[in-house]
């Protein structure tokens, strides 16, 4: 029944829920977040796929802002689109982040291919940076296209605490959005800030040298035939 309001008031379950994907860059590994129906609820099971972990990329539609991720609650993100001005941070426990979508190649895509990845850590918004800087050099060659990505190394970022590892992304060819259907996360993505523009930086050398991330085979990295290992 649709309710008084025209629509079901009932949870649907996990159907509520967007897929993720997940990098964490104290590892340099990247891992599908699957949910598993317990038979008494639903629980959170990482899938490491960091091998020959491959994926287009929605960065027609990159989300930027203020996100808060904590044990026990669910990430809250104050977003707003690339080139935007950022919404007001609500408190000091929000930091910098971004959020876009992507489809998982099915070797590596699961049940649920199209998911969100977000983070707040440093590691990974450079390399997400110097991406994004290679879809915008590139996009005007490909149009109504989208980039077909590889994890092709990391890159050992080192703190007095401890070392985290950058993401090296690669564009290896393009493919068409197909069903990587956008959804934005919060009501702010649509109120955009007229005549504010922002060009990503080049990210700061750290003096740091490249490693493959463990288990990464080069076999893996020469498979890229774009569009067809996506379903």
């Amino acid at each position: 029944m649709s309710g008084i309001f025209g629509f079901s008031v009932q949870s649907n379950g996990d159907s509520d829920f967007l897929p993720v994907l997940r990098y964490d860059s104290r590892s340099g590994r990247a891992f599908r977040v699957d949910r598993v129906n317990t038979g008494g609820g639903f629980v959170s099971e990482p899938v490491d796929v960091t091998s020959g972990l491959k994926f287009i990329a929605d960065l027609e539609n990159v989300e930027v802002g203020w996100l808060l991720f904590g044990a026990g609650i669910a990430p809250d993100m104050r977003l707003v689109p690339i080139g935007h001005a950022l919404p007001q941070r609500p408190n000091q426990d929000y930091k910098n982040g971004v959020r876009f979508m992507v489809k998982l190649a099915k070797e590596v895509g699961g049940d649920k291919p199209i998911r969100e990845i977000a983070s707040t850590a440093r590691a990974f918004l450079s390399g997400v940076e110097d991406l994004y800087m290679s879809y915008e050099a590139q996009k005007a060659e490909n149009p109504g296209k989208l980039p077909v990505v590889v994890l092709e190394k990391t890159v050992p970022v080192k703190s007095a605490q401890s070392v985290n590892y950058a993401p090296v992304f690669k564009i290896v060819s393009w493919a068409p959005r197909g069903d990587l259907i956008f959804q934005p996360k919060a009501a702010s993505n649509g109120s955009a800030v007229a005549g504010v523009t922002h060009v990503p930086g080049t990210p700061p050398s750290t003096g740091s040298t490249r490693v493959d991330p463990p288990g990464l085979r080069q076999t893996e990295l020469d498979d890229v035939n774009g569009a067809g290992d996506f379903g």
